[in-house]
């Protein structure tokens, strides 16, 4: 008869040092150093995070962190996962399943926050698990001796932009951010250990660019956008074509954002601005060439509603409308029920209910859907959602739907 492996034994991680060795090798075995460890253990939060056990040894691990997540309606609780890995030799035997069945369940017995969220470095892992498509990116690459952007976007007459490293403007990158996070969905709160999290700079993680450098627009004086960025040596024959990557770039107005895309492409040797940008990024508008930056999607985001109900009435809807949503949730199975949803702009109330459905889906397309950045119809035309009530996709989509789209700039 063949030998099964036993089932791993889950608790929770007593440090980040219990994590570290299954995480480096799982990602390939390379070494982290000792400013990296320090930065992970800086989030991490060991009396909700998890690793799994076979034989005695680490064979899995789950980072779980409390986030404040920017959502439809305002900055709200979420779970966030990181660190999701299962050492080499524990693979495909039921280890990662565990792990995420554990951190759902228990998130669901103890009232924990009612969505999760998570990024993945391989994009079609976690959808078995519930766990929907909710952002994406777009990575753009902007030639600055092609046509470049528009001249006539936003008045930046009177901004100025000054250029040094990020410690230096440590208070105007906090005061931009604090006013920025609340607009997009998928932004996070940032207390100390993630505003330092968002400028680490670590020199065996720069790929052989330079260091972090930091740009801050002004206007009278205070501060009005900033963008992190780093340059690439790169040269054509004896021409400088350096590149310029763009970690993080805010605005509070629209000239403030024109003035920072004219000073990357303005930067003395550069040959091409890179960026991932939200979809619906204001220099996308701003191009006169649109194809010359090539824009490329990625997925970004991934949601999961661990308590349908509680996750409905926390965001925020674009219109009033009432539907009955016959959800399906083989892994929670507390969410497979009838649920009658009504919306309007101040939220949502979402409870059990025996009436006909409307719509028929699943949890996953509901976690696509939660950032507003899915099109609720998009899923229905590719067979993922299905219509019981002429119109109720219509309404759902509209509902459900927010503008701007959202975009999360740090990987937790």
């Amino acid at each position: 008869m063949p030998e099964f492996p036993a089932a791993p034994e889950i608790s929770a991680a007593d440090s980040w040092e219990d994590l570290a060795p299954v995480v480096e090798l799982a990602y390939g075995g390379y070494g982290h150093s000792a400013d990296y460890h320090a930065s992970a253990a800086s989030i991490f939060e060991p009396k909700r995070s998890l690793v799994a056990r076979t034989g005695g040894r680490v064979s899995g691990t789950c980072a779980v962190y409390s986030l404040e997540m920017t959502l439809p309606g305002g900055p709200r609780p979420v779970a966030g996962l990181g660190y999701v890995s299962v050492a080499p030799e524990h693979r495909r035997r039921g280890v990662m399943s565990a792990m995420v069945r554990r951190v759902l369940h228990t998130l669901h017995d103890g009232g924990g926050e009612p969505v999760a969220a998570l990024n993945t470095t391989e994009a079609g892992i976690y959808g078995r698990f519930g766990f929907g498509l909710a952002s994406q990116a777009a990575k753009v690459r902007i030639h600055r001796h092609a046509r470049g952007l528009r001249l006539d976007g936003g008045d930046r007459t009177d901004r100025t932009v000054r250029i040094g490293e990020p410690a230096e403007h440590t208070a105007a990158l906090a005061a931009v951010y604090a006013h920025c996070v609340r607009e997009r969905p998928g932004t996070l709160g940032r207390n100390a250990a993630w505003a330092a999290r968002a400028v680490l700079d670590l020199p065996d993680h720069r790929g052989g660019s330079g260091r972090l450098l930091c740009m801050v627009a002004e206007q009278d004086g205070e501060p009005s956008g900033y963008a992190l960025y780093r340059l690439t040596a790169a040269w054509e024959g004896a021409v400088p074509r350096y590149e310029v990557s763009v970690r993080e770039l805010f605005a509070r107005d629209p000239g403030s954002h024109t003035a920072l895309w004219h000073a990357l492409l303005d930067v003395d040797l550069a040959g091409s601005v890179v960026a991932d940008r939200p979809v619906d990024d204001p220099v996308l508008a701003l191009l006169t060439d649109p194809r010359s930056a090539a824009p490329v999607l990625r997925d970004q985001l991934h949601v999961r509603l661990v308590d349908v109900d509680r996750a409905l009435e926390q965001r925020g809807y674009a219109t009033e409308t009432d539907l009955v949503l016959d959800v399906t949730d083989p892994l929670c199975p507390w969410n497979e029920r009838r649920f009658r949803l009504r919306t309007g702009p101040e939220g949502g109330e979402c409870r059990p209910t025996t009436a006909p459905a409307d719509l028929e889906l699943g949890v996953r397309e509901l976690g696509a859907v939660h950032l507003g950045g899915t099109s609720l119809g998009q899923l229905a035309r590719a067979g993922l959602v299905r219509e019981l009530r002429p119109g109720a996709v219509r309404a759902a989509a509209t509902a459900f739907r927010h503008d701007p789209a959202p975009f999360c700039p740090i990987v937790f």
